[in-house]
C-alpha cells in the first residue's frame, strides 16, 4: 500500500493504469471510436474482408486498425460468422480472427478487463456465407464510442425533437375516418392533440389512450351546432381518428408535447 506517481517525470506505470484512465475518460465505453479516421469500416471481395483504418478501445486498451487490414474466409458451407478483434490481457496479445457456426452467430467472450485479466472479443463485422458467396450483415449491432461533443449535440437534437410540436396532414381512410402514421406512443402519452376540422378544433389529451387496455378513447365535441363523439385508437405507430359523422372532415392534426 502507498502512493504511486502517475503523471510525474521519471514515473514508471503499467499499461493497466493507463488503460483504466482511458476507459474512464471514454465514459466506460467499449468499441470502435466513431468519427475518428474511417471507423474501421469494412468491405468484402472474393471472400476477403478489407478494413479501413480506425481506433478501437477495449476497457482502455487502445488498438489502431491499419488501413487495408485484411482477413479471408473459406467458402465451404452455409454458416454465420463474425470477424473478431480479440484482446487477451493474460497473454498481452491482440489478434484478428473469425468465428463461425451453422444456424446462428457464435458466442463471444467478453471478460471485464477492468477487474480481471483475460480475453475480450469485439465484433468488427458479421457475415453469412455459403459454399459460393459471402455477404456482410449490416443489421448486426456493433459497439461504437461517440465523443462528448457529438453525444451532447445528439442529445440537444433529441430534446428539440421531443418538445417541438408536429403539424400533420392526416390520411383519409374513408368518410370521417383519418390516420396519422409514424407516431410514438411515448410522445402521445405526454402530448395534447388538436384536431382541426372545417369549423371547429377538437382537443384531446393523448394520455387518455393508454389509461385502459386497448389504446382507445373518445372525446365529445360540438360541430356546427350539434354534439358528436370523436374516437381515437392507437396501434403499431398509427393514430386513427373517427369523426362523429361521415360528413366531418379533418384538415390537420397538431401534436403538442408537454
Amino acid at each position: 500500500m502507498g502512493l504511486q506517481k502517475i503523471t510525474f517525470d521519471g514515473a514508471s506505470i503499467t499499461a493497466k493504469v493507463d488503460a483504466d484512465l482511458y476507459h474512464f475518460l471514454l465514459s466506460n465505453q467499449v468499441g470502435i471510436i466513431k468519427g475518428f479516421k474511417n471507423d474501421v469500416s469494412v468491405t468484402v471481395s472474393n471472400s476477403t474482408f478489407n478494413f479501413k483504418d480506425g481506433y478501437v478501445s477495449i476497457f482502455g486498451r487502445i488498438i489502431y486498425v491499419e488501413e487495408n487490414t485484411q482477413i479471408s474466409v473459406v467458402l465451404d458451407s452455409n454458416k454465420k460468422g463474425l470477424v473478431v478483434l480479440g484482446v487477451n490481457t493474460t497473454a498481452n496479445t491482440v489478434s484478428l480472427y473469425t468465428k463461425e457456426q451453422s444456424g446462428s452467430y457464435p458466442s463471444i467472450t467478453q471478460t471485464n478487463l477492468l477487474t480481471n485479466d483475460g480475453l475480450y472479443e469485439l465484433v468488427l463485422c458479421a457475415y453469412t456465407k455459403t459454399a459460393t458467396s459471402i455477404t456482410i450483415d449490416n443489421t448486426y449491432e456493433k459497439y461504437y464510442i461517440t465523443n462528448y461533443l457529438t453525444a451532447v449535440n445528439d442529445l440537444k437534437l433529441q430534446i428539440k425533437n421531443d418538445v417541438s410540436p408536429r403539424t400533420v396532414i392526416p390520411t383519409k381512410v374513408s368518410n370521417g375516418v383519418y390516420t396519422v402514421s409514424n407516431v410514438d406512443s411515448q410522445l402521445l402519452t405526454r402530448s395534447v392533440i388538436f384536431v382541426q376540422m372545417t369549423s371547429s378544433v377538437v382537443t384531446f389529451p393523448g394520455a387518455l389512450l393508454f389509461i385502459q387496455i386497448g389504446s382507445s378513447a373518445s372525446v365529445g365535441y360540438r360541430h356546427t351546432g350539434s354534439d358528436h363523439i370523436m374516437g381515437f385508437h392507437y396501434e403499431n405507430g398509427i393514430l386513427s381518428i373517427s369523426c362523429g359523422s361521415t360528413s366531418h372532415q379533418v384538415n390537420r392534426v397538431y401534436i403538442y408535447p408537454r
